[in-house]
């Protein structure tokens, strides 16, 4: 089933396809329709399509190839590191820009190791994420002043631990439940795989990182911005 961008629904299944700019991927109604106002000031609205989840993302940029997907970092019902791999993985030549409510170098140094060419902030100017888009559309990698400031001092400084470089999407992902206070039980149930699954997983998260029991890590995720305090 082909889908495109109807400006009132996201996509549609009327006439014939149409050609995918950018594929915004968000599961917040009130942002997902900001950011399409936003956009759709620049790029004609028959060239935008949204999803709010994995299976969507996938369907899109599988059949139409955006040149640009623009992921909210903080997705509610799903990692976006996996949906950027999804994405990437039904369409090779689409670039990821993900857009965040915090600035996290941890989020940043875990974003450029998988592939993504851009990043932004949720309170960045309007400009910026335009100008975001614009670039990765042109081939450039884009990363918003106070995001590239925060990197380069990051790593100017040395202060930071790149641990959590080496965790795994579906690592992240059990971390940003446990942080939500979820028990195994009901990890596996979101997640949809099995309890046994989410203890290996938790096992490795923590031996990775060097901690020892779930307040710890739970203190450090905080610390870090990774997950809300």
């Amino acid at each position: 089933m082909s889908f495109w961008a109807d400006g009132e629904n996201g996509y549609g299944t009327l006439g014939a396809p149409r050609a995918i700019e950018l594929l915004l991927v968000e599961d917040r109604p009130l942002s997902r329709a900001a950011l399409r106002q936003l956009l759709g000031e620049h790029i004609p609205t028959d060239r935008l399509a949204d999803a709010d989840d994995l299976e969507k993302a996938l369907q899109i940029s599988t059949e139409f190839k955006p040149s640009v997907a623009l992921i909210n970092y903080q997705l509610r019902k799903g990692n976006a590191l996996a949906i950027a791999k999804a994405v990437q993985q039904g369409s090779p030549t689409t670039d990821i820009l993900f857009v965040s409510m915090q600035e996290s170098w941890i989020a940043l140094a875990t974003a450029i190791q998988s592939g993504v060419k851009g990043f932004v902030l949720e309170s960045d100017p309007p400009n910026w994420i335009i100008d975001a888009v614009n670039a990765l559309r042109s081939g450039y990698a884009y990363f918003s002043p106070p995001i590239a400031l925060m990197f380069a001092k990051a790593y100017a400084s040395n202060t930071q631990t790149p641990r959590i470089t080496n965790l795994s999407s579906r690592e992240l992902e059990i971390l940003k439940h446990i942080g939500q206070g979820q028990s195994n039980k009901e990890m596996a149930h979101n997640l949809n795989i099995s309890v046994k699954t989410v203890e290996a997983h938790r096992a490795r998260l923590m031996k990775k990182l060097h901690i020892h029991s779930t307040i710890d890590l739970v203190r450090w995720a905080i610390q870090e911005r990774l997950i809300p305090s």
